[in-house]
């Protein structure tokens, strides 16, 4: 292989949450202005579009929410931890990082049983499974589990560092 294939393939992991969730999205974006294009000019719609775009919301939902979990770009608040001395920020991380894994796992599991039902129950136009819709959830925990395992890991090999310089630019335009 060559080290540019490699490298497009590494970058093309590195964003598959994206990937999917970009596509699930553009596939519930258009069917949702196809069918208001079909209202508007003919007076009618397609039965299927809500299931398909339910669908599409539910997977570009949670591997969006994935990969934000796995690049830390989600909502957080720092302030009390930059409070604490740097010891107990390692203990803390470390006591969340774990706290995390087991929250993903239990979320992983009730989202099993969620998806497990789900061949029982199907769409009522296009009988699609729910199993389907319900394993968006399930992938997006187990990942999110997975990740918080790199994370306590990552956590172990590279101690947080504090960073004046950092801490004043991100709390610049704060009221703090």
């Amino acid at each position: 292989m060559s080290k540019t294939y490699k490298t497009r393939l590494g970058m093309m992991l590195d964003h598959a949450e994206l990937y999917v969730a970009s596509v699930f999205f553009i596939l519930m974006l258009a069917v949702v202005v196809f069918n208001v294009f079909l209202r508007f000019l003919f007076g009618q719609s397609i039965l299927f579009t809500e299931e398909i775009a339910y669908l599409g919301f539910t997977w570009s939902t949670f591997a969006a929410v994935a990969w934000l979990y796995r690049t830390k770009a989600l909502i957080s608040v720092d302030i009390f931890f930059l409070l604490l001395p740097a010891s107990l920020r390692r203990v803390l991380s470390v006591l969340m990082d774990i706290t995390l894994i087991l929250a993903n796992l239990w979320f992983c599991r009730l989202a099993w049983v969620l998806a497990s039902g789900g061949f029982l129950r199907k769409t009522p136009v296009l009988e699609i499974p729910y199993f389907w819709v319900n394993l968006a959830p399930l992938l997006a925990f187990g990942l999110m589990a997975c990740y918080s395992v790199a994370h306590l890991i990552h956590g172990f090999t590279h101690p947080y560092v504090h960073d004046d310089e950092h801490d004043a630019e991100m709390y610049q335009d704060s009221s703090l």
